[in-house]
């Protein structure tokens, strides 16, 4: 009886549907076209040469002399680029209507750093960051 009992609990048990497991979230497709601009952005930052026409008015404007000297500086330390990272898309609270941050990770021959883009509707550049670590750190210097 006490066999019974326990095969009827295991029958009783198995009655109920498991709960279906969560759907892990998918990774945006990667756009060739975004990744290719922050390839193109990254090396020319690096190397200190960049055409301000490819940004926002305001991101251009911020862009000074002494800005791009930094970032390169700090950039070109991380030596030649060797292979790009898709990581995905982020929302920004508070950013214009239609614009999308992009971030990748930039291998190069001396280390990694990532790469933050924000992109407007325009195709223009609204912001560029590089930071050595993803998450609440500070920006990499430059």
């Amino acid at each position: 009886m006490f066999r019974l009992f326990i095969i009827s609990a295991l029958l009783i048990a198995r009655a109920h549907p498991s709960p279906s497991p969560t759907a892990t979230p998918s990774l945006a497709p990667e756009n060739p076209a975004i990744t290719a601009i922050a390839r193109h952005e990254f090396v020319a930052v690096q190397v200190g040469v960049i055409d301000k026409n490819h940004y926002s008015p305001e991101a251009a404007q911020a862009l000074t002399a002494d800005a791009v000297d930094n970032m390169s500086k700090a950039l070109s330390s991380y030596g030649a680029l060797v292979k790009t990272e898709w990581l995905g898309t982020f929302l920004v609270l508070g950013a214009p209507a239609g614009v999308t941050g992009y971030t990748y990770k930039m291998d190069c021959s001396a280390g990694s750093i990532y790469e933050q883009l924000m992109i407007g509707p325009d195709g223009k550049i609204d912001s560029i960051d590089f930071r050595k670590t993803l998450g609440k750190e500070s920006p990499a210097p430059g």
